[in-house]
């Protein structure tokens, strides 16, 4: 606040620096008068030029900096287009545009300054404010093309002289417009910053009342006082009495936030509890995190060519922005413990593929013993395609490479289909009906590990019905084929029973190969959802 205050009075003393040169130059010599206008001229100008700067660099991008920065823009082509038609110009079809051009900042500028009011007051809601901008076309474009109809000034000489002096011309309605338009839309802006500042602070309101004040006491001196007669000296021109005035009551707008600042950044970034660091272009620390990120200028150097791997699991990453580059700390630790995981699960799977090995081995003996052979010979047949590609799957994985951990995750999904699948058809061996419950049983083994494959799946079936094992083993199957499809596709699937089919829904663009699908399946796409009905007849019957 005190570097802002220490801004705020440099800029008041140039100001005060241009006011005087106004003044002394209608009191020199001739030779000197060109001099001290230049330095007021160059004054205003390049304050006007730091002030945008500044409103560019506090300003968050908002709606409110747009028309602001235009406002800005605007205030300094006024500047340009006075300096350039009174120092330079003497055609007088030339000085008559830029007499025209004059009022397009002088109509847009109170239209910004109303927008940027309007959407201080109406953050929020539906933002209306740039049908104004209709208006301020239909005005500028009446002005530009005064030659052709004479609305804003009537002139009394021959067009090929007429330079818009005083006394040359009679004002026409649109000029009065104009003159009303400027009224009507600042009123109401300072309207509405009145009522909005009185919410903020009192010193919010005070400081606007000052500035609103000592603009209009400032421009009834010199309609009143500096006008007259008596003196002829100006401190201030209207022009910059206006532009001035109303940079004044954007920059409370700004210091009592009323439209987004942006300010603080070392506070900021010290607040942050991640390790952040802003550094300069020789690497110097620039913003420093509350979590502190220490490393050497040679690892920061490597950083921004690679990742680096740094202790207790920690990657250091950089990357080259602005005026300077930016590096931040990960933690992969949660990774490392992933794949310790997946290590496990690998184990598990392996012990369980062995237990499913030996288990049917052993069934085959009971079953040739029981003269059932011929049961687990069909299973066997059945699942047989399943298992050599749960073989080839595995001859493929090698610990430690990129695809290690991916294929071990289709092993496993593909082991828990193989396992639920082989119970489904024992089961179906012994009875021609089976009900949901086994089905549900099946689903809810092949979730957990499609949840590990990275497809988040739940399933849950509310009864225990029973329908005939043909149709629970062909819902399991189609099931299977189209999670499978769907890994990597999709982030999660849901599994339900709607009574008359087994309903999957997935938020993916995907359309599974319901081709290769044992069961009728009836597809339905709203919004971002996929849902994938597996069809069952009436009473059980295929569909």
């Amino acid at each position: 606040m005190e570097k802002q205050n220490q801004k705020t009075w440099i800029f008041i003393g140039f100001l005060l620096v241009a006011g005087m040169s106004n003044v002394l130059c209608r009191m020199v010599p001739l030779q000197y008068d060109k001099l001290l206008t230049c330095i007021s001229d160059i004054v205003y100008c390049g304050l006007l030029m730091f002030w945008v700067q500044s409103v560019r660099e506090r300003l968050l991008p908002s709606a409110a900096r747009r028309y602001v920065l235009g406002a800005g823009f605007l205030m300094l082509m006024n500047m340009l287009n006075r300096i350039i038609k009174y120092r330079f110009l003497v055609e007088p079809a030339v000085i008559r545009y830029f007499v025209y051009a004059y009022w397009i900042p002088q109509t847009v500028i109170p239209a910004l300054f109303l927008m940027t009011c309007i959407r201080i007051r109406n953050r929020s809601g539906k933002h209306f404010e740039k049908f104004l901008l209709i208006p301020v076309f239909l005005l500028v474009v009446t002005v530009l093309t005064n030659d052709l109809h004479g609305l804003v000034y009537r002139p009394l000489v021959s067009m090929e002289v007429f330079a818009g002096d005083t006394g040359t011309f009679v004002n026409g309605p649109v000029l009065y417009a104009l003159y009303a338009w400027m009224a009507v839309t600042m009123a109401c802006g300072l309207v509405i910053l009145f009522v909005e500042t009185g919410r903020v602070s009192g010193g919010a309101i005070r400081m606007l009342t000052w500035i609103v004040v000592l603009w209009v006491v400032m421009i009834a001196l010199n309609f009143l006082v500096f006008d007259s007669d008596l003196i002829k000296v100006k401190v201030f021109n209207v022009p910059e009495t206006h532009i001035f005035g109303m940079l004044g009551v954007f920059e409370t707008c700004i210091r009592y936030r009323l439209i987004p600042y942006n300010e603080n950044y070392t506070g900021f970034f010290h607040a942050l509890q991640l390790p952040v660091l802003i550094a300069d272009r020789s690497l110097k620390p620039v913003y420093r995190s509350q979590a502190e990120l220490n490393a050497e200028e040679e690892t920061l150097k490597a950083a921004l060519e690679s990742p680096v791997n740094m202790a207790d699991d920690q990657v250091l990453h950089g990357k080259e922005i602005n005026a300077g580059y930016a590096f931040w700390m990960e933690d992969e630790s949660g990774i490392r413990k992933v794949q310790e995981r997946l290590r496990d699960a690998n184990e598990v799977i392996e012990q369980e593929n062995d237990l499913i090995k030996a288990e049917t081995e052993q069934k085959e003996r009971d079953a040739f013993l029981q003269s059932r052979h011929h049961i687990y010979h069909e299973i066997a047949e059945v699942l047989y395609p399943c298992q050599k590609r749960i073989g080839q799957l595995l001859e493929q994985a090698l610990p430690g490479t990129d695809g290690f951990k991916e294929i071990i995750a289709e092993v496993s999904v593909l082991n828990a289909y193989v396992k639920r699948k082989t119970n489904l058809l024992f089961l179906a061996s012994e009875s021609d009906c089976l009900s949901l419950h086994e089905l549900f049983l099946a689903l809810r083994e092949s979730a957990d590990y499609l949840t590990l494959a990275g497809l988040q799946t739940t399933a849950g079936i509310p009864n225990d019905r029973m329908y005939p094992a043909e149709m629970i083993i062909g819902l399991y199957d189609a099931f299977e084929t189209i999670a499978e499809q769907l890994i990597g596709k999709a982030p999660s699937l849901m599994v339900s029973w709607n009574g008359e089919s087994l309903r999957l829904a997935a938020e993916t663009d995907t359309v599974p190969d319901i081709d290769c699908v044992s069961r009728t399946v009836r597809i339905l796409k709203s919004e971002d959802v996929l849902y994938m009905d597996i069809l069952v007849g009436k009473d059980g019957d295929p569909a």
